[in-house]
């Protein structure tokens, strides 16, 4: 017998199969109209399709945005959105404490696995593990409605099958609707406004936790419950208000679980050693594990789960409400593992151009005074980017910095090696260090993180006496448990660091010496080009570059080193008179280098004006040669789409051609071949006959044997979708335009002087001997 459970099953299984805007709508009026009881065995089968926890596909939270998929991307915001049917699908099953889904062990963090598996149990898990009885193991996590979506949805950026299926660009992929959702979650549960979350739900009653044997080390694990006990244990009063807080806690629960379960997901980094032997000692072979390195779409969620962090701890009002208490402990409770998280992302990450990510998420880490509710971060025309989120009150933010002085010192030590190996003459990397020495040179900044480091008693350093040791304890503490007893604290402010950054200022002044040559070569070639400049930018509408980066960004280079190299003059308070006298001269070699790129890609320029030559310059290697021209030997038709051409119009034309040209090969080919005025005429209107090598290729059969293709005359007219003779045809219209002759009259002429000229060479060419037409093999064999 069919109950309505099985039906509501049936219509939502019917629904999973409709396009994804239909679907979100019909599924939104099944949950409207069915009842709780209907609806439990609903909401897993919904989260599995979503997330794809089954397909490993989902519904592409990862690949939709507003600019390729605007009705999806607004559909998809309000049905997942915090006020959406899928959260009132979990109001409404929340009710019952006893309703609990099931949420894998595999699917949780390493180290959070490893834990729960080796019987220590974070508070924050205790009231969700379940233990089998017959191996005395962790099973499973058991949750309510609310937290197993919420679990699923910070997995889904963690999911190691989603690598697989990636179809854009990870660097790139950050406006997606799953960046959107996570920013509008953190907004919602994290409230910065001092109201309550919505909606305002009863109260909500937890089953009591089975008793566990929890390690005697747990009071110091990373992953604590951001509360403390007696604040979230019901029954209980408060020390500060008189009022149940069994009351207290439908204002925080749901904010504690969002941040501890990113926090959990998003902030793990676990060396690459440490996933392959737990993927082969523990999982299947079926599950891929994740690399290391992370995307760019999840360091910028770190970054703004970081802001918000900052946002939301700074909105405290001082009351006894439990979400003010909150704000007070939430910054304490998560700034070690994001400091852990950040060190070892810095570590691992690549020496490129995406380490600007992860380099602004430590910023925004050590800059919480940058995100202070007030006139300082409201949008003002007349205030300066540059003068809001400074340091105004030094004493409220000292504490952080103590708490936090790894953050600031260890991981500067740990960038300045890798900016010294860097190329600080690429616009992006002497832009990033201008970015840390702003940050860092700030004058209260720095005079704090001497003060923090002056407190302990074994800085031994030089300069300035210590006026207190109230940070000693707390610095000492943080560097025992977030780098162990082995390591040793080398000072920011000590003579061997000041030497180092010595040694930096050198490395800088030279980069800064190669930018400056650099800029002045290519403004002087740009000189001595300007009538093909001119050209170029008349044809092409922007402004050539001299390579791959603008000259406009060449500029801003030298200026970026000149204020990084004062930067950190004044935040080690270093004169130039203790800079070492050395002969620093640019970089010959590089500048060099730069240049030969640059001649290769002015040849490309001069190339894209001859159409006559298809053909690009490369860069080799190869002794003392740094380009060479590589000319396109098969079939012109084939050529890709260059720079100088509309891509349109090519593919147009070469389809119309194509289907002329397969209909009408042998009409055009024996009249290509007569003798008389036709022959004559046809040579001049279609392109020769050409012959090309194809190059033997490597297979698992071995070696393919070369062979010739001959290419029949054949019409072409991808000569009229280039730049140039669009733009002289626009001209040419708009003149003819403005003497009152109408935009037909000029294409009508110009056809009608273009065919009396072909006419005219025709009938004159027996006596005048104008060169015609032959077939002609190719000097050079084309590889397919």
């Amino acid at each position: 017998m069919t109950t309505p459970a099985d039906f509501v099953m049936v219509r939502l299984q019917t629904y999973l199969n409709l396009p994804l805007v239909q679907r979100c709508r019909e599924i939104a009026a099944l949950i409207d109209e069915s009842s709780t009881t209907d609806l439990q065995h609903v909401f897993p089968v919904l989260v599995d399709s979503i997330f794809g926890v089954t397909d490993n596909v989902g519904w592409g939270l990862h690949s939709i945005n507003l600019k390729r998929h605007q009705p999806e991307y607004e559909m998809m915001c309000a049905f997942l959105g915090p006020q959406g049917p899928i959260f009132s699908l979990c109001y409404k099953l929340l009710p019952d404490c006893y309703l609990k889904y099931k949420f894998p062990l595999s699917y949780l963090p390493s180290k959070i696995r490893l834990m729960l598996e080796d019987g220590v149990i974070p508070p924050f898990y205790s009231d969700k593990i379940r233990v089998d009885q017959a191996t005395r193991l962790p099973s499973a996590l058991f949750m309510n409605p609310f937290e197993y979506y919420i679990f699923y949805f910070a997995h889904h950026l963690t999911n190691p099958w989603l690598q697989l299926h990636q179809e854009d660009n990870v660097w790139v992929n950050w406006e997606t609707i799953y960046v959107q959702l996570a920013h509008t979650y953190l907004d919602h549960f994290l409230p910065r406004d001092n109201s309550p979350v919505q909606p305002i739900i009863g109260p909500y009653v937890k089953t009591p936790p089975r008793k566990l044997m929890q390690s005697p080390d747990s009071k110091r694990l990373q992953t604590p419950r951001l509360l403390r006990t007696s604040i979230l244990s019901p029954g209980l009063t408060s020390p500060m208000a008189g009022v149940p807080q069994q009351q207290c806690l439908p204002q925080v629960w749901r904010s504690e679980t969002v941040v501890q379960v990113f926090l959990d997901f998003w902030l793990e980094y676990t060396e690459e050693q440490e996933l392959s032997h737990y993927h082969a000692t523990h999982i299947p072979g079926t599950m891929p594990y994740r690399h290391s390195i992370h995307s760019g779409e999840h360091i910028r969620l770190v970054r703004g789960f970081i802001k918000t962090l900052h946002e939301f701890a700074n909105s405290a009002i001082g009351d006894t409400s439990a979400m003010d208490e909150l704000k007070r402990v939430i910054l304490p409770s998560v700034q070690g593992k994001i400091y852990i998280f950040l060190r070892k992302a810095i570590h691992h990450w690549p020496l490129d151009s995406s380490f600007r990510l992860i380099l602004e998420a430590w910023l925004s880490f050590i800059q919480p005074w940058r995100y202070v509710p007030g006139p300082s971060y409201i949008s003002v025309r007349n205030v300066q980017e540059e003068e809001r989120g400074k340091i105004i009150d030094e004493t409220r933010w000292l504490s952080f910095v103590a708490s936090n002085l790894l953050a600031y010192t260890a991981i500067y030590q740990q960038l300045q090696p890798r900016f010294m190996r860097t190329d600080l003459v690429a616009p992006k990397n002497a832009l990033m260090l201008f970015r840390v020495t702003k940050v860092l040179a700030q004058p209260k900044l720095a005079r704090m993180l001497f003060e923090v480091e002056a407190s302990m008693d074994d800085a031994r350093l030089t300069r300035g006496k210590v006026s207190t040791n109230q940070w000693s304890a707390a610095v000492r503490q943080q560097i025992l448990e977030l780098e162990g007893p082995t390591y040793q604290y080398v000072p920011m402010f000590s003579p061997a660091t000041i030497s180092q950054v010595l040694q930096f200022l050198s490395t800088i002044k030279q980069a800064h010496l190669t930018a400056t040559s650099l800029v002045d070569a290519l403004e002087k070639r740009r000189t001595s080009r300007r009538f093909i400049l001119m050209v170029w930018e008349f044809f092409y509408g922007d402004d050539y570059s001299s390579d791959d980066i603008s000259l406009e960004e060449r500029r801003r280079v030298p200026g970026f080193l000149a204020n990084a190299q004062q930067q950190l003059m004044d935040i080690f308070q270093i004169k130039p008179e203790d800079i070492p006298k050395l002969a620093i001269a640019p970089d010959q070699e590089y500048r060099d280098s730069i240049l030969s790129t640059s001649i290769c890609n002015q040849s490309e320029m001069d190339l894209s004006l001859d159409s006559s030559r298809p053909g690009v310059y490369l860069q080799i290697q190869e002794r003392r040669q740094n380009c060479r021209y590589i000319e396109y030997m098969g079939d012109p038709e084939l050529q890709p789409v260059r720079t100088h051409e509309c891509a349109f119009l090519v593919r147009l034309f070469f389809q119309l051609c194509n289907y002329i040209n397969t209909k009408y090969q042998q009409e055009l080919n024996a009249a290509y071949n007569r003798r008389d005025i036709i022959g004559r005429l046809t040579r001049r209107l279609l392109q020769p006959p050409t012959v090309v090598k194809r190059l033997p290729k490597k297979s698992i059969a071995g070696f393919s044997s070369s062979e010739e293709i001959h290419i029949h005359p054949r019409l072409s007219l991808r000569a009229i979708a280039s730049h140039s003779f669009l733009s002289f045809a626009c001209l040419g219209i708009f003149i003819s335009w403005i003497f009152g002759y109408g935009v037909t009259a000029f294409p009508f002429l110009a056809c009608c002087v273009w065919i009396m000229s072909v006419l005219a060479i025709a009938a004159v060419e027996p006596w005048f001997g104008f060169g015609s037409h032959r077939i002609r093999p190719e000097e050079s064999p084309f590889l397919h």
